[in-house]
């Protein structure tokens, strides 16, 4: 009597064979890997099952995974950072492992530029096999750098047995493989690359090429194989694109003596939108000429900027206590009235030497420089209150009494025959000065910053000379101070005019606290002030002066407003509410750009008086805050009122080191129109119009 097994018995073992022949194939992978002294980065290494039999070749992926704020580099990893290495000389049956590089990108940290990539990336790896053989180890240690504030260097023990007669595809690593690849430059026809200059004497490379489609938006790569160049630093090329031609120069430096590169050969990755390609180049020995203006072009717009800065709102009240020096200077002797107008000439100048040389410093220590950055400091803010409030007291004869404070002993010079007072007063204009930005000045300080220290210097220098013009003037020609009215009782009516200047900027300094302590402690220091003030001018002056003053001031404010409230519809244009504007990002630009979107870009800084003039007297005026309202127009705006590390990235990115920054792209301007400092309506309208034709 024949037997059956009972149904169930025979699909267990059918399935036990199937696992059974399932586990005998094979497609190798390590498995994530981690290092338990730095967890924010795993890597793996896995094939894909597929073998290249005439060329003994099997794809490889090795994945790594970086946790948000940590990045690894690039092949040549810029002037930071060290590739990732794998060291496979304990493989068995291993020839070779190619390593291919995805499109990396750019990252610049306290003035530190670096390539390489962040999140979760795949290197695709080609690994060749001894010929003939069935079996492989791959053995050794993967080392990888990454880094966010600090740097990590990390080594992760490989070690895949590979069996060609197990060997079985995996389809979703094969179709990861080839995604991976897809990300990696292609290799072009060199015969693109116009130009290859190397100039010895510039320390620069000088790359032109061609691509029949044009270019929108590239980046630029330069990584070499040759081991003199192993620790050679390319820097951020600057790239001009005409047509179909991309220009780059890319300067080259060495921590030790750069070799000629005259005969070198360098691989130029370009990516540009969804293109991306390899070029093997050969430098040959050239002139580059430098497009930018000549030094003493410069020099010449460093004056004039800094002439121009006497009539900035933000010197006036500087300018206030000068005009009262000056006037007493009428009856002094001409050699007293030339060593006191030197002497506040001086300060400008010295005070101007001062902020080269601490950005010089902030430079050599990787930190973000800029025009007028120390308004982003509120220790900063908070000593020119008090010293704008002590030199507005000293103007109301407050220094009659005796206050500790040895800054208030050398403010209260300033009104003096004092030569130190002089001084003092110079270097407050020039502190005063910069939140203001001119005509001029914002090409000579980006020159100046883009230069090496002597040439900061000498910028910086000529920036003093300049705002110390008319000063040094009159030193020259001491004898103009007769012209002026001689003093006599009117200058006690004038001294408190230049006291309330004073003190409107002892409050427009406060509010800019505002920003970094919040609005309880900002209203608790102004109504403290306020009370202080007030209780001085009563101790020195009496209470009657004291309560004239305060009714003065109350029937002065009541008599303004209500005539400006009576006459407002005649002469006053109501300014609209702002539109809702998007925070700054490169990213945002190319989106709205590849959408047909024109772009308006305004970096702004609430310490910058310059910028809420443009505001108020432009963009929120019409045409231009109707022509920024249409839906075609995408309105991004960086605060620079704080230090903000990406702000300053594309402020450097666009040459130029303070604000205002203004600039408008387009399907036909996909690089931009920048602005002047000082906007217009006409050039405004005539930007938004140009970037959207194509």
């Amino acid at each position: 009597m024949n037997k059956i097994l009972p149904l169930w018995l025979v699909s267990l073992i059918a399935a036990l064979l199937i696992y059974s022949a399932q586990s005998l194939a094979e497609t190798p992978s390590t498995g994530w890997l981690s290092h338990e002294d730095h967890p924010p980065v795993s890597v793996k290494l896995e094939l894909t099952g597929h073998y290249e039999a005439e060329r003994n070749l099997l794809p490889a992926l090795l994945h790594v995974e970086l946790d948000e704020g940590w990045k690894t580099y690039w092949r040549s990893p810029g002037e930071g950072g060290i590739p990732p290495t794998f060291d496979w000389a304990k493989s068995a049956n291993i020839n070779d492992i190619e390593w291919h590089w995805p499109v990396p990108s750019r990252y610049s940290i306290q003035g530190i530029d670096t390539v390489g990539y962040q999140g979760s990336l795949t290197f695709p790896l080609m690994v060749q096999l001894s010929p003939d053989a069935r079996q492989a180890n791959i053995s050794g240690t993967l080392t990888m750098s990454s880094c966010t504030t600090v740097c990590v260097l990390t080594d992760y023990p490989i070690d895949l047995h590979v069996d060609l007669d197990t060997l079985t595809v995996d389809s979703d690593r094969a179709f990861a493989f080839n995604q991976a690849t897809g990300k990696v430059p292609r290799e072009y026809d060199s015969n693109n690359v116009k130009q290859a200059i190397w100039s010895d004497a510039n320390q620069r490379v000088q790359l032109t090429i061609e691509r029949d489609s044009g270019w929108q938006n590239p980046q630029l790569f330069i990584h070499s194989n040759d081991e003199t160049l192993a620790d050679a630093e390319f820097s951020s090329p600057d790239i001009q694109v005409e047509s179909n031609s991309l220009t780059a120069n890319v300067d080259v430096s060495h921590w030790l003596d750069l070799p000629d590169l005259n005969g070198a050969e360098l691989i130029a990755t370009v990516s540009d939108e969804k293109f991306a390609a390899e070029y093997k180049i050969q430098l040959t020995a050239g002139t580059i000429a430098n497009n930018a203006p000549p030094l003493w072009a410069i020099l010449l717009m460093a004056l004039a900027g800094g002439l121009i800065l006497n009539i900035m709102p933000c010197v006036l009240p500087v300018l206030g206590l000068k005009v009262q020096s000056l006037m007493l200077s009428g009856v002094q002797e001409p050699k007293v009235v030339r060593k006191q107008f030197f002497a506040s000439s001086l300060g400008i100048i010295s005070s101007f030497l001062v902020i080269a040389l601490g950005l010089m410093a902030l430079r050599w220590s990787g930190g973000s420089v800029g025009w007028g950055i120390q308004f982003q400091n509120p220790y900063f803010i908070a000593a020119l209150v008090a010293i704008t409030w002590l030199f507005a007291l000293n103007l109301m004869g407050a220094f009659e009494f005796k206050l500790p404070s040895s800054l208030s002993t050398s403010a209260a010079t300033a009104g003096d025959d004092s030569y130190k007072g002089h001084f003092l007063q110079g270097m407050l204009a020039t502190v005063l000065a910069t939140p203001c930005t001119a005509p001029f000045l914002g090409t000579a300080v980006a020159f100046a910053l883009a230069a090496e220290s002597s040439v900061i210097l000498l910028i910086f220098a000529a920036l003093g000379v300049g705002m110390a013009l008319p000063w040094l003037l009159i030193a020259v020609f001491p004898r103009t101070a007769k012209l002026l009215p001689k003093p006599g009782r009117w200058m006690q009516w004038v001294k408190p005019v230049f006291a309330i200047m004073m003190l409107a900027t002892t409050v427009w300094l406060t509010t800019l606290l505002k920003n970094f302590i919040g609005n309880e402690l900002f209203l608790a220091l102004t109504v403290g002030l306020s009370v202080l003030t007030l209780v001085i001018i009563g101790k020195v002056h009496g209470r009657k002066a004291l309560f004239l003053s305060i009714g003065g001031f109350l029937v002065l404010a009541a008599v303004v407003g209500t005539t400006l409230i009576l006459t407002a519809d005649r002469w006053v244009n109501k300014l609209p509410q702002d539109h809702q504007w998007q925070p700054l990002t490169q990213q945002r630009i190319d989106e709205a750009v590849a959408n047909g979107q024109t772009v308006f870009v305004d970096v702004t800084a609430d310490w910058c008086v310059t910028c809420q003039a443009n505001k108020v007297g432009v963009l929120l005026q019409d045409p231009v805050f109707t022509a920024l309202g249409k839906e075609h127009v995408t309105r991004l705006r960086g605060d620079w009122t704080k230090a903000n590390e990406s702000i300053t990235q594309y402020l450097k990115a666009n040459n130029t080191f303070g604000v205002p920054f203004n600039k408008v792209y387009g399907p036909g301007a996909p690089d931009g129109i920048t602005l002047p400092v000082v906007l217009s309506k006409d050039k405004v309208m005539d930007a938004l119009e140009d970037a959207r034709e194509q």
